[in-house]
């Protein structure tokens, strides 16, 4: 059933209230398991074969889901702006495209619930470039690794706000909760991490 997770545990939340892990950050909507053989191929397609088109379905299955959350939650949406994860221009050049706004960009589209939530581009932008974090063997290391690589560029616009922030993968969960933080010692309220899949 859909809903909001914690994402140390991925225990349901009720209500998306934050019961099991108190001092996160964020709470985690994310309704596929990397497992799963077509989630996992589409994502490697979006990501690695640049093939934007990946993205149809993945964000298709996160707006129904997401939807679904917001329903059995009864959460209110008015103050909230859209923020994808942010690559570093470097990476961006190299790729073609951020698939993080890629998604952000369906998921609006094909969401009648976010139809008036904008997507804040530029706001919040990565500063230092890290290696891949699928090069790093352990959560320590991913920790570690994307220490200090964000930055909030306008705080006015994030200050106050409640914020979606969207990603394709959640596997340690190491890039959402710097992310979190840096937005969050902004002036963030509530956070949600949108990501296709989970690890």
């Amino acid at each position: 059933m859909p809903g909001f997770l914690c994402p140390t545990c991925f225990r349901r939340l009720p209500a998306g209230e934050k019961t099991c892990h108190p001092g996160n950050k964020f709470v985690l909507a994310s309704p596929l398991n990397y497992s799963n053989s077509v989630a996992r191929e589409l994502v490697h397609m979006l990501k690695y074969g640049k093939l934007r088109a990946a993205a149809e379905p993945l964000a298709s299955t996160l707006a129904d889901y997401l939807a679904s959350s917001i329903q059995n939650s009864r959460l209110e949406i008015q103050n909230f702006v859209l923020i994808p994860i942010p690559l570093h221009p470097k990476r961006e050049r190299e790729r073609g495209f951020n698939q993080a706004l890629v998604l952000a960009e369906i998921l609006k589209e094909k969401s009648e619930i976010l139809c008036n939530v904008p997507i804040l581009i530029g706001a919040f932008a990565r500063i230092k470039p890290t290696p891949s974090q699928t090069k790093k063997d352990d959560r320590e290391e991913r920790e570690n690794n994307v220490r200090g690589c964000f930055g909030v560029l306008k705080p006015e616009l994030i200050s106050g706000k409640d914020v979606f922030l969207v990603d394709d993968v959640f596997t340690s969960g190491a890039t959402m909760r710097e992310a979190a933080r840096v937005i969050k010692a902004a002036g963030a309220k509530k956070i949600i991490a949108l990501a296709v899949a989970r690890a």
